[in-house]
């Protein structure tokens, strides 16, 4: 009972210790769930489900935690965030590595490890990721998921030049997407991807087959972003191949389709270009004044850039040294205040770390000094618990041993008595007729009573059968000191007068034969001489065997205690 209760105290300590170093960690697991829900139609609001997690290491379980780090990377990713610093994700990748219990977080944590990689400029482990990812992605019954890694990896060779292998990949990618119940926009894109490949190969028919591929399939599933996305490329081959006027047909397609205010000044700057191309100044000059116009709105320096380095090209066209200086002198600013701007957002990320990393520093040693407290505090009731439980134990250990001590001796004491009595109430006749089985008895209760009391003593006490028997002989006939044997033979040589001697005198006997020969005199059985002598049962036969030897019995069963019994009869 008291260890139960010792296992419930310490189960109450373990979780209330757990549930205070995991304040948040219910509520961190739904936050995470919902972030990779919807990571892939709203990664805006999946970032932010996943910046609001507050210390996820300690809110979260580890495998939590891990999942945490694959999907923190991936929806920065999708939100177009740096990850450069994001290494945490590679042990993410090694835990899901050495369970392979998920294979579709391992999929994502090796796929968005090689991302990092990528970012850092590591193309080559990239690569070695990204192929890792799509063989754990095999296990994954998720086409759309083997579709994205193909996808990737066809765009790192792409990026490489490998554009004969990059247009394999892509094509993995668009049967994968094919087999998925909602992949057609991306199979569509997949068709824009091996329309570029074959551009870049040269191939120009093969091109324009798996373009109109892209687009008829995006016009069966009316997917009008996928529609816009491959009418640019159409429009890009085109006006590469200087078919303008179809170039033009598919841009304004295109511009039709768009439904995004903030595409429309890369639509005026593309259009001014293919003006710029067809020499058309009046249209030209009609998308320069749009640029300008939306230059004072735009707060893309990337896209100001480009239009001014555009304004730049036409002005040298046109001869216009002052417009030349001024339009460069712009792109230049410009390019100054990006590379400013990359610079602050560096060292605001890295404040931003140093001042959470001190915070979490805090966080983590307040946390060590009270799991600390509470660890002293569990050691000290657990020793503490032990030490009772092993003093209750020991007083109930000597408490009942000297209660059977007690109630030996009172068994003793009583027969005594009783013996004692029924000495006095019987006529010397009756004490002859009934001596021998009466001092049998008490003889048998006396050994039984030795033994047990010798088992009671416990293994820790030094004491002989011999001892025992002395210390109850001296209770019971008033002698100290008596040897087992020397009390039997006394009362043996009481019932039977000279039977001793007898023996002695009439046959050639050694100690033991002796010995054997008195107990088997009065009827004691084998293994009983033996317990009484100390002997083994072997010892006490083979006796016996030599008794009737020397006694010239040749019958092997003879009962040479009965031989006994008739010649000291005669005697």
């Amino acid at each position: 009972m008291k260890n139960r209760i010792i296992h419930i105290l310490l189960s109450i300590f373990t979780i209330l210790l757990l549930f205070a170093c995991n304040p948040q960690r219910e509520e961190a697991s739904d936050l995470l769930r919902q972030a990779q829900a919807l990571v892939e139609i709203q990664p805006d609001s999946a970032l932010q489900l996943i910046d609001s997690i507050f210390a996820p290491e300690r809110s979260l379980s580890k495998r939590d935690y891990m999942s945490y780090l694959v999907t923190r990377v991936q929806t920065r990713y999708k939100n177009y965030l740096p990850i450069d610093n994001d290494t945490l994700i590679f042990n993410a990748k090694r835990y899901f590595a050495k369970q392979n219990k998920d294979p579709r977080q391992t999929t994502l944590a090796y796929f968005y490890s090689g991302v990092v990689h990528l970012e850092i400029g590591d193309s080559e482990n990239a690569m070695l990721h990204y192929r890792q990812a799509a063989d754990f992605a095999a296990e994954v019954n998720d086409a759309n998921l083997q579709g994205f890694i193909q996808f990737n990896l066809g765009k790192l060779l792409e990026k490489s030049g490998l554009y004969i292998e990059a247009l394999e990949k892509y094509k993995n990618a668009e049967q994968f997407y094919a087999n998925s119940f909602d992949g057609a926009p991306m199979q569509a894109r997949c068709f824009g991807a091996i329309g570029q490949m074959y551009m870049l190969s040269g191939k120009k028919d093969n091109a324009f087959v798996a373009f109109y591929k892209g687009l008829e399939l995006a016009k069966n599933v009316e997917n009008n972003q996928a529609l816009m996305l491959l009418m640019q490329n159409i429009y890009v081959t085109y006006a590469n191949a200087n078919e303008y006027e179809k170039a033009a047909d598919y841009l304004r397609q295109s511009f039709d389709l768009n439904n995004d205010s903030a595409r429309l000044p890369r639509y005026y700057l593309n259009f001014a270009k293919l003006y710029a191309n067809t020499n058309q100044p009046d249209s030209l000059a009609l998308y320069i004044n749009k640029l300008k116009q939306s230059l004072e709105q735009s707060d893309d320096s990337y896209f100001k850039v480009a239009v001014y380095n555009f304004l730049t090209t036409i002005a040298k066209e046109n001869n216009d040294i002052d417009a030349v200086f001024d339009y460069s002198q712009k792109e230049l600013t410009l390019v100054e205040e990006i590379t400013r701007k990359r610079l602050e957002q560096s060292v605001y990320e890295v404040q931003q770390r140093y001042d959470y990393q001190k915070y979490q520093n805090e966080h983590t040693q307040m946390l060590l000094k009270r799991q600390r407290q509470g660890i002293f505090l569990l050691i000290g009731f657990l020793l503490a618990s032990l030490l009772a439980v092993f003093m209750y134990r020991r007083v109930l250990y000597q408490k009942n041993r000297l209660l059977s001590l007690q109630n030996v001796i009172n068994t003793l004491k009583h027969t005594n008595k009783d013996l004692q009595i029924r000495k006095a109430e019987q006529t010397d006749k009756e004490i002859r007729s009934e001596q021998l089985p009466e001092a049998l008895l008490w003889k048998f209760d006396i050994l039984f009573q030795a033994l047990l009391v010798k088992t009671q003593l416990g293994k820790d006490v030094k004491i002989s059968a011999n001892a025992v028997v002395s210390q109850f002989s001296s209770i019971i006939f008033g002698k100290e000191n008596a040897e087992q044997w020397d009390i039997l033979a006394e009362m043996i040589e009481e019932m039977y007068p000279n039977l001793l001697s007898f023996i002695k005198e009439n046959y050639f006997f050694n100690d033991t034969e002796y010995k054997v020969a008195v107990l088997s005199f009065v009827n004691i059985q084998p293994t009983e001489i033996a317990s009484v002598l100390e002997k083994s049962v072997a010892t006490v036969n083979m006796a016996r065997t030599s008794i009737r030897k020397k006694m010239n019995l040749t019958e092997k069963a003879a009962d040479f205690a009965a031989v006994l019994k008739q010649k000291y009869s005669l005697s």
